[in-house]
């Protein structure tokens, strides 16, 4: 088989272990699995697929991801697939200023240290797959949510198998489209949810370009995104938190974000959105940073207790 091989530099502190282990699958392909140490999907290029896998060949301080792609590609079809894994690991991202922030306060100071070197992953190599993803996710845990966006890659989405081990890509708008709406229930999906994902994936199918969401400001995006059917603001919010990586946005209405600001700064109490989105303006635009920063570090201290 064809294989091209290349490596990426992130900006540094970067820790590849760090930031799949915490959002991601080793069994339900979302459709990227992260197992030993390999994550892998397959990403589409024209019309065929191009299985992927990912490995951290060097360090926190002097990261290298080695990128093997079990393909022959030329160098148009590199640079696509370099900016895809680049933006889906946030490799871009430089976290100094986040830590020179973090230091002025004794709780991030430890967490900080905790979790040095964390980003968070991108969820979906489109704008479309991110907001099913968040779809799917509505009033759920993150558990049960990997479990039907499994069941959804599985059934609709396609498949390469490299010596064995499954590499999914996500399913596309056109055949979602043309999926029954029966047969996307069947994925674990509400009546509800299975409508909004059919709903939204017709208008992709039709021509509606989501990938121009890229191009707005927060509040334009948000209000494209939510003219669509299932997506209220938080839904919104979190599509271009996850997919895009504006981090200068938060979600203080989630359970996840209300449990971890309440532990950490109002002894365990929990507190409302509203209580919690005005407590977080103090982080100005480090809020979804530093909010995703305490979600990790209270779900290491409940593993801790288990």
């Amino acid at each position: 088989m064809d294989k091209t091989s290349f490596e990426l530099l992130p900006t540094p502190p970067y820790d590849f272990d760090l930031q799949w282990k915490f959002y991601s699958s080793s069994k339900e392909p979302q459709p990227e699995i992260y197992k030993d140490g390999i994550w892998r999907r397959s990403f589409k290029i024209g019309d065929r697929l191009v299985p992927m896998e990912v490995t951290s060949v060097g360090t926190v301080e002097k990261p290298k991801l080695r990128v093997n792609a079990f393909s022959k590609l030329n160098t148009k079809e590199k640079r696509y697939l370099s900016d895809k894994i680049a933006d889906i690991f946030r490799l871009r991202d430089d976290l100094r200023a986040l830590y020179d922030f973090m230091e002025q306060d004794e709780i991030l100071r430890k967490i900080k240290k905790e979790l040095y070197g964390l980003r968070p992953p991108g969820i979906g190599a489109s704008i479309f797959e991110g907001a099913i993803r968040v779809i799917i996710q509505q009033q759920i845990s993150l558990r049960v949510a990997y479990v039907m966006t499994g069941e959804l890659v599985k059934r609709f989405g396609e498949k390469i198998e490299i010596d064995g081990e499954p590499y999914y890509d996500f399913p596309s708008p056109q055949v979602l489209a043309n999926a029954d709406e029966n047969e996307l229930r069947k994925c674990k999906l509400s009546r509800q949810k299975a409508r909004y994902i059919k709903e939204l994936a017709l208008k992709v199918a039709d021509g509606y370009d989501l990938e121009k969401i890229k191009r707005l400001g927060n509040e334009g995006a948000i209000e494209e995104l939510m003219k669509f059917k299932g997506i209220g603001r938080w839904t919104a919010e979190l599509i271009l938190i996850t997919t895009l990586g504006r981090m200068d946005l938060c979600v203080p209405d989630d359970l996840g974000a209300r449990k971890a600001v309440s532990h950490f700064y109002f002894d365990g109490k929990l507190q409302s959105g509203d209580t919690v989105r005005k407590f977080t303006e103090r982080w100005g635009e480090f809020r979804g940073w530093v909010i995703y920063y305490l979600i990790c570090a209270y779900n290491v201290e409940n593993r801790k207790k288990v």
